[in-house]
């Protein structure tokens, strides 16, 4: 599994010093089924601090 680099969401309770220490994320796309950049993506695994 690849790992997360970077994460800026920082009232994420994964986010410690801006990297996930989640084991393992769900991405899923925002909006319309056609995801064409980053910003129509949102992570799922996302669990408030």
């Amino acid at each position: 599994m690849s790992k997360v680099l970077k994460c800026m969401c920082e009232e994420c309770h994964y986010n410690q010093d801006f990297e996930c220490h989640a084991d393992g994320i769900e991405v899923e796309s925002s909006g319309d089924l056609r995801v064409k950049s980053s910003e129509g993506t949102c992570c799922r695994t996302f669990r408030h601090k």
